[in-house]
C-alpha cells in the first residue's frame, strides 16, 4: 500500500500533477477482474503451493507409469503455446492460451527426445520444490547439457511447457532468469527479510529480484510509476534523481523485460494502485515491447494475468514527438523494409485496432518512415529527457 505523502523539498507543485492525480484516481476505481471472470475456452492458471506442485509432478509421472504397464506407449499431454492457440480477449485486454492440446509420445520418433527432456525437467524442478530452492533456467540446461543440446531451443522451452502442464505460472516452479530489470524512485519492499530503499541505491538503481515470492511489503509515497524501455533512459533519470521532482518508481526490463520485471511492475500496479506510464522507442519494436507490458506476450500468454499491465499508458516517444519537440533529421533513423512490415502487421491486430491513437502513431511511422531511440532526444540537450520531454509531458497529461 502507499505511506502517506511527504513533500520532497524539490517536488513540484500538485498542481502539475494534477493529469497524474486524475489517471491514479481512475486506477483506484477500476474494478480488478477475478480468474472466475475470465472467458471460457481458455486454459486455466492459477497459483498453487509448493505441495501441491509436487503432488502434480508426481501425479503426472504415475500416470506415465501406469500408461506403460497398460500399453507400453506413454503420452505426454501438453497445452499448446503455439501463436494459433493464442486468443485475444477484448473485455479484459489480455493475450490469453486456449484449449488446444499437442502429444508428446514415447513410441513417436518424432517426440521421444522431447518427451524424455520434458521428463527431465519436471524431475527438477519436482527436486528444487522437495528442497525449497530456486534455480535459474542456465542451471537447469547444464544439469542435463548432453540430453538438452541447447538452452534457448532446448530446455527454456521445456519449463514453459512444464508450468502449463503444472497449471501454474513459472514462478511457482523455483526456476529464475537472469535479473535484467532495474527500479529506482520512491519504494520500499522488504527481499527475503531485508528491508530495501530504492531512493537510497545510488545512480543505477536496485535489481529487480528474480525470485518474486521473496518480495513483500511493498510501500510507497509515489504518484505513479514511470517504465523506460531502454537502462540508458533508465540511467539517465535516476542520476538525475527524476523521482525526487516527480513523485514517482522507475522501472525497466532493459529492453524486452523478464518474467520477474512484469511481475513487479503489476504487483505495484494493483499493491499501490498507481498509475503506469511508458517511454519507448520510438519504431515498431519499442510498442511491441509496450504491448508485451501491456497485454502480455503470445508466448506466455498462459501466464498474462500474472504479468500484464493492462492500464499501462504510452507516454512516449511517440512518432509525432518526433516533429513536435524538433527532433533534428540526423537523429531519425530510416525504417528497414523489415520494420515497415512489423508496423503494417500491427496495424492488423485486434488489440491495436481498438486503439485509435495507437492506429494513429503507427501510420505516422508508416508515411515517414522514419523511427527514433529514446536517446535521440539528447540531441536537444542531454538533460533536455529529463528537464522539458518529460515533465512537459506529465504536467500535460500528453499520454494514449
Amino acid at each position: 500500500m502507499s505511506t502517506s505523502k511527504k513533500k520532497h523539498p524539490r517536488e513540484v507543485s500538485r498542481d502539475k500533477l494534477k493529469y497524474i492525480l486524475h489517471e491514479r484516481e481512475k486506477v483506484r476505481n477500476t474494478r480488478k477482474r477475478k480468474l472466475e471472470h475470465l472467458p471460457e475456452g481458455i486454459h486455466e492458471i492459477r497459483d498453487i503451493s509448493r505441495e501441491e506442485g509436487i503432488r502434480r509432478i508426481e501425479e503426472i509421472f504415475r500416470n506415465v507409469f501406469v500408461q506403460t504397464i497398460n500399453s507400453g506407449a506413454p503420452i505426454l499431454k501438453v497445452p499448446s503455446r503455439s501463436a494459433s492457440n493464442v486468443i485475444y480477449d477484448e473485455e479484459t485486454d489480455l493475450l490469453l492460451l486456449g484449449e488446444n492440446f499437442l502429444d508428446r509420445k514415447w513410441d513417436d520418433i518424432s517426440t521421444v527426445k522431447k518427451f524424455t527432456a520434458q521428463l527431465r525437467v519436471l524431475q527438477i524442478i519436482h527436486e528444487l520444490l522437495e528442497q525449497n530452492i530456486h534455480g535459474s533456467k542456465r542451471e537447469v540446461f547444464y544439469t542435463d547439457v548432453a540430453l538438452f543440446e541447447d538452452q534457448n531451443r532446448g530446455s527454456d522451452p521445456l519449463i514453459e511447457d512444464s508450468a502449463v502442464m503444472l497449471g501454474t505460472y513459472r514462478k511457482n516452479l523455483h526456476i529464475t532468469a537472469n535479473d535484467r530489470g532495474l527500479v529506482v524512485g520512491r519504494l520500499t519492499y522488504v527481499d527475503n527479510g531485508d528491508f530495501i530503499d530504492c531512493t537510497k541505491q545510488g545512480s543505477s538503481g536496485k535489481n529487480v529480484n528474480p525470485m518474486q515470492d521473496h518480495i513483500t511489503d511493498l510501500q510507497s509515497d509515489a504518484e505513479f510509476i514511470l517504465v523506460v524501455e531502454k537502462q540508458a533512459a533508465f540511467l539517465r533519470l535516476a542520476e538525475d534523481k527524476f523521482y525526487e521532482r516527480y513523485p514517482c518508481i522507475i522501472l525497466t526490463g532493459s529492453g524486452q523485460p523478464n518474467v520477474a520485471t512484469r511481475i513487479f511492475l503489476r504487483r505495484m500496479n494493483q499493491e499501490l494502485q498507481l498509475p503506469v506510464l511508458a517511454v519507448m522507442d520510438s519504431d515498431p519494436f519499442g510498442l511491441d515491447i509496450l504491448r508485451v507490458y501491456g497485454l502480455g506476450s503470445k508466448a506466455l500468454s498462459y501466464e498474462s494475468y500474472e504479468l500484464a499491465t493492462p492500464n499501462i499508458q504510452w507516454l512516449g516517444v511517440r512518432p509525432s514527438d518526433l516533429d513536435k519537440y524538433n527532433l533534428p533529421a540526423n537523429v531519425r533513423l530510416h525504417m528497414s523494409k523489415g520494420d515497415i512490415a512489423r508496423a503494417k502487421m500491427m496495424l492488423e491486430e485486434r488489440f491495436v485496432k481498438i486503439r485509435p491513437e495507437w492506429v494513429k502513431e503507427l501510420k505516422i511511422m508508416i508515411d515517414t518512415k522514419q523511427k527514433a531511440e529514446i536517446q535521440a532526444l539528447a540531441s536537444r540537450g542531454i538533460k533536455f529527457f529529463t528537464e522539458e520531454y518529460l515533465p512537459t509531458k506529465i504536467e500535460t497529461g500528453d499520454w494514449v
